[in-house]
């Protein structure tokens, strides 16, 4: 795909943001207590968050009326009709069209949702807020090493393959590079998520909670929200309620594709309606995670992009702990017992096993062994 580099991922404030929300609606993750509230993320490509600029991460967060909370990636480029518009165009352009209320508009129609409340933030904000959290530590899975110097500002992208704390400069060099991954958007969403979650648990500490209004702050200086300052700054106090393994990340399903020229993100449809029920519902898509067993190089990614093709979501990709195993096997909840079978026949997998371990935060987990190669 030939997207312009210049754009900014900006996750960290995403997290910062639905935390303070939740917690300002007293909204324990594990509970769903409390009236349903949709909730609209969304990052855009410029220091300044202008109107004209286009949104480069979106995100849902739904939560509330009995549902385990979700927060649900929306691709930039997805296809969709934008009000006002003629024809179909990416979401992202919808802020560069109308602002705000244009991109919250046009979610509400993918979704058939009303969203009650929105945050916009920029990468200035991203880059402040790492700073004053002390850093963010994550696990880098590659050198990333990528330049370009018509960026503005130049972009110059020297992370080392390993474990480490990023600051803010780092943090936005490592949410912003997808070259490297084998499924670009794909391996991007996945880095965005994993940092999400070292965000969250950061914030839910101890340490962090007595800077919560300093933290607001500079949070809130730099972003577009219909929520008031003085609302902000009381909610970070609130934060350490939230339970992170609760909250069930998603994204969209669907493939990528050009168009006369021009690569979009394609929404499966049959996937977006039952997505379209499960928040109306309020029974949410299981957590699916798939784990590299046998030692083979990217071989997780490789079946989570199999299982991503058949618009099953996977929500964690990693390494298991034991690197040596013969057989691969399905681990399962038993409300997930239908899904789980529909992954095993797609992967060609005999092995289900119920899954009784409660500190795993998955519904569905996939154990790639030295079966599948």
């Amino acid at each position: 795909m030939f997207i312009k580099k210049k754009k900014i991922i900006l996750i960290l404030l995403v997290v910062v943001s639905f935390l303070a929300i939740a917690s300002y609606f007293n909204i324990v993750a594990s509970s769903g207590f409390g009236e349903k509230k949709h909730i609209l993320i969304f990052g855009v490509d410029s220091s300044e968050g202008k109107t004209n600029s286009r949104s480069d991460t979106i995100m849902l967060f739904s939560y509330g009326g009995g549902m385990k909370p979700m927060l649900i990636s929306i691709p930039r480029d997805a296809r969709v009709q934008i009000p006002g518009r003629q024809n179909l165009d990416k979401i992202n352009h919808a802020h560069a069209y109308g602002g705000s209320e244009l991109l919250v508009e046009s979610v509400e129609n993918l979704f058939k949702i009303k969203i009650d409340h929105y945050i916009g933030v920029n990468y200035k904000a991203v880059e402040e807020m790492v700073d004053a959290l002390g850093g963010i530590e994550v696990e880098v899975p590659m050198d990333m090493k990528y330049s370009d110097p018509y960026a503005d500002p130049p972009l110059h992208i020297d992370l080392k393959k390993g474990l480490q704390v990023l600051d803010g400069k780092s943090a936005l060099h490592f949410l912003r590079f997808r070259k490297g991954y084998t499924n670009q958007d794909l391996g991007r969403i996945h880095a965005q998520q994993d940092f999400a979650k070292a965000v969250i648990e950061k914030v839910s500490t101890p340490s962090i909670i007595f800077k919560a209004p300093k933290l607001i702050g500079t949070f809130y200086s730099n972003i577009n929200t219909d929520l008031s300052k003085m609302e902000m700054v009381g909610l970070g106090f609130k934060v350490m309620g939230m339970k992170v393994d609760d909250i069930n990340r998603l994204t969209l399903a669907g493939s990528n594709k050009y168009i006369n020229g021009i690569s979009y993100f394609i929404i499966n449809e049959e996937a977006l309606s039952e997505l379209q029920k499960e928040i109306s519902s309020g029974k949410t898509l299981g957590k699916v995670e798939v784990l590299n067993g046998n030692g083979g190089v990217g071989i997780a990614t490789k079946y989570a992009e199999i299982l991503e093709n058949k618009d099953i979501v996977v929500g964690t990709i990693g390494n298991h702990s034991n690197m040596n195993i013969e057989k691969s096997f399905i681990e399962y909840r038993s409300s997930y017992k239908k899904e789980a079978k529909r992954i095993a026949k797609i992967l060609s997998i005999s092995n289900l096993i119920l899954l009784e371990d409660e500190k795993t935060e998955a519904d569905i987990r996939v154990i790639i062994g030295k079966d599948l190669e």
